[in-house]
């Protein structure tokens, strides 16, 4: 199956099937799920998520699909402009991978947030988070349930 690509500022009202619908300026690509089950895909561009390579005639976005809160569950890669399946996914599997996404990214942003806040100044004092708190943080976020 091949999709079409629309660059947009804003996403249409309506969503036409084949279509990758990518807003730059809200780092977004939104289309319907390529199972023709009407569902609409949300594929937020974000460092820790979805990546978007336009070569100038298609769009491939990495990682792959999974439509695991749909009732229809597809799986897929879009790849310079077309759908190529993939293996359907356990229930299993499907927890564990989003375990590990999960962390990855509270990893990454935890990250990020040190950075920001040890360079927080106001006119008096500047703020900063001791390696310990950090990781008493960093635990607290793991274990939390």
């Amino acid at each position: 199956m091949i999709v079409q690509h629309k660059f947009v500022e804003f996403m249409p009202d309506i969503i036409e099937d084949g279509v990758l619908y990518i807003s730059l300026d809200y780092g977004t690509v939104i289309h319907n799920c390529a199972c023709g089950c009407g569902s609409e895909v949300n594929t937020p561009l974000s460092p820790t998520g979805w990546k978007m390579i336009y070569n100038g005639e298609t769009v491939t976005l990495n990682p792959s699909v999974g439509n695991w809160s749909f009732d229809c569950k597809s799986h897929y890669w879009i790849t310079n402009g077309q759908i190529e399946w993939a293996q359907t996914w356990s229930d299993d599997k499907i927890r564990k991978v989003r375990n590990i996404e999960s962390y990855e990214r509270d990893r990454y942003y935890l990250n990020k947030v040190p950075e920001s806040l040890n360079k927080f100044e106001d006119s008096n004092d500047s703020v900063k988070v001791s390696d310990s708190t950090k990781k008493d943080w960093f635990r607290k976020l793991i274990f939390w349930k």
